[in-house]
């Protein structure tokens, strides 16, 4: 950006100072300035002890400005230095000595600010622009503070504003937004996985996912999946739901059965038919197929239920 300062404040006691030596005078094309201040030995080399002389507000962090040959004109009177531009085209480029804090730098801090407000073990900070940044002068401090902070804890949303403790950056405050989004480890499978079979331990494997997205019901220990039986396809690297597995089917429907009462005195068997599918322990109907009784039995294997009571 080209800025052209007028004379702010060239200190009118050093009207009378004493002219500096032309043939030492050299005007320096460009310009990097520590702090709010442009100094006269910033624009001039040469210059000696008055090189420490304030001539013009610096530009802020980060920008630079345009100093032409009119305004160096005026600043050469104005400090009686035998100094003429050669042609209209002379000039100084300044800028200010700056530093970037990004977004990463942001986020260190912000968690400590956000952490009197929620618990963020297993939880990440994103912010809604990843671009954000702070533009600070070279020696303006480096702790940031946050202020109107807010957080809906439904949502996991945040905002707040930051600028650094002595307020020397561009812009000298930010407003930043974004999330919380906390996660769990949960066994989600390596391979697709279709109905009817069996999950064994090889088929799964622990992923760290997004809470907000692994939806209701969502089975977080691999030992409630081994042994099961998928609904649905499982595709690898997603959540499974508990309504997505069942036991699998051992005894089906129509198939004839082994029926086994035991007890400490004694063990009966006999022929049955089942009426209905069943996993391992669930309770089926199944028919004695002498009797043509229907009973209650607990699925105990593939093609043998238990009885508790006499055949």
């Amino acid at each position: 950006m080209t800025r052209i300062l007028g004379l702010l404040f060239l200190p009118l006691i050093l009207c009378l100072a004493t002219p500096a030596a032309g043939t030492d005078l050299v005007l320096k094309p460009a310009a990097t300035v520590q702090g709010p201040v442009i100094h006269l030995g910033d624009i001039f080399a040469g210059t000696g002890a008055r090189a420490a002389i304030g001539i013009a507000e610096a530009p802020p962090p980060g920008s630079k400005m345009i100093l032409g040959a009119d305004w160096l004109s005026a600043l050469a009177r104005s400090q009686h230095l035998d100094w003429r531009p050669l042609t209209g085209l002379d000039q100084v480029v300044v800028e200010r000595a700056s530093r970037v804090i990004g977004a990463d730098e942001i986020v260190a801090e912000l968690k400590e600010a956000l952490a009197n407000r929620t618990p963020l073990e297993d939880a990440e900070v994103k912010l809604d622009r990843s671009d954000l940044r702070l533009v600070v002068a070279s020696e303006a401090s480096s702790a940031l503070v946050f202020g109107n902070i807010t957080y809906d804890p439904a949502s996991g949303r945040f905002a707040s504003s930051v600028s650094t403790a002595d307020g020397a950056s561009v812009p000298a405050q930010l407003a930043l937004s974004g999330q919380i989004v906390r996660y769990t480890e949960v066994p989600t499978p390596t391979r697709l996985i279709a109905p009817g079979e069996v999950i064994g331990k090889a088929d799964l494997t622990m992923v760290r996912l997004r809470n907000d997205r692994l939806g209701q019901g969502a089975v977080t220990q691999r030992a409630d999946l081994i042994g099961m039986t998928p609904r649905r396809p499982l595709q690898p690297g997603e959540a499974v739901r508990g309504g997505d597995i069942v036991v699998p089917v051992v005894v089906h429907r129509n198939s004839l059965v082994t029926i086994v009462l035991e007890t400490p005195t004694m063990r009966l068997t006999a022929e049955g038919k089942a009426t209905e599918d069943g996993g391992l322990g669930a309770v089926i109907r199944v028919a004695n197929t002498r009797s043509n009784r229907v009973i209650d039995a607990v699925v105990t294997g593939p093609n043998s239920v238990r009885v508790d009571n006499p055949l």
